[in-house]
């Protein structure tokens, strides 16, 4: 006979596009999907491209407590209120309130093979060398949600200056130093070679390390708008497409159990409210 399994639901999403409106980064409308997740205790987990900082403070903007992924894929985070005593196989480390597993690359070493690349750095403009208000002009968040968004720990950001054709030669190099490199809503992301798919991945692996009982699956609704989501998404039990200016590419990667008709928050609401009609079902 089969064993029955107990069945834990995860939300992972990507932020900028998926639950923050692509061009003002609204998110209020999304605020009774979120409640009603928590009432369910259905984590919401964020897999994003921000930066530490910045997820700590739209969870705490949120009223969210979870575990979360940065820098697109590079880092994870567990809260230590939720998670006294971390099982995990990785070398994890402290820092804060939050257990922290490391998947890519430091910034520094980041930092250290693109000035040694032979691609000229007139190609591209880092996001990291931009002031705050250089920040706030090209991103459209505030100058102290800029701040946050300079202060990387394991990836660079970068808009790129030059030809295709250039870019191509960029990447090869990166990739003989074991860095990878994702396109999403507005900058190239450099990084080490991870991605948000091998991110979620892990973060279930350690999730399912956490539980008391023996027969739990853990299965996952995954919402994304962009590129850099598509191997979130490919990893996802229910996979969702936000529409925003950055689906032309996803789809061509990525055919989604839900194509949103509206853009970010309202997409991402409507489509949670779809979710848990069914996952009732």
């Amino acid at each position: 006979m089969t064993q029955i399994k107990h069945t834990k639901w995860l939300v992972v999403t990507d932020l900028d596009g998926t639950l923050l409106n692509h061009h003002d980064y609204t998110v209020n409308h999304a605020l009774p999907a979120i409640k009603k997740l928590q009432e369910l205790n259905i984590p919401v987990i964020f897999n994003t491209s921000k930066t530490f900082i910045e997820s700590i403070s739209l969870q705490n903007q949120l009223g969210i407590k979870a575990p979360f992924i940065v820098e697109n894929g590079s880092c994870i985070y567990f809260p230590k209120s939720l998670y006294l005593e971390l099982v995990v196989n990785e070398k994890k480390r402290s820092r804060d309130q939050y257990w922290e597993i490391i998947l890519g690359k430091s910034h520094s070493e980041i930092s250290n093979i693109l000035k040694n690349i032979d691609t000229p750095a007139s190609y591209y403009q880092l996001l990291s060398t931009c002031s705050a208000k250089q920040a706030s002009d090209l991103t459209g968040l505030n100058i102290a949600q800029a701040k946050q968004a300079i202060s990387r720990d394991f990836s660079e950001p970068l808009l790129w200056q030059a030809c295709e054709k250039d870019l191509a030669i960029f990447t090869k190099q990166l990739e003989e130093h074991n860095l990878n490199t994702l396109q999403g809503g507005r900058f190239l992301h450099v990084l080490g070679n991870c991605d948000k798919g091998i991110a979620t991945n892990k973060l279930k692996e350690i999730l399912l390390m956490q539980e008391i009982k023996p027969d739990t699956q853990i299965k996952t609704i995954v919402l994304g708008d962009s590129a850099n989501d598509a191997a979130m998404l490919q990893t996802g039990d229910i996979s969702i497409i936000v529409n925003s200016p950055s689906n032309h590419p996803l789809l061509k990667i990525v055919t989604p159990y839900i194509h949103t008709d509206h853009e970010a928050p309202y997409g991402w609401a409507n489509a949670i409210e779809a979710v848990l009609i069914k996952i009732k079902e």
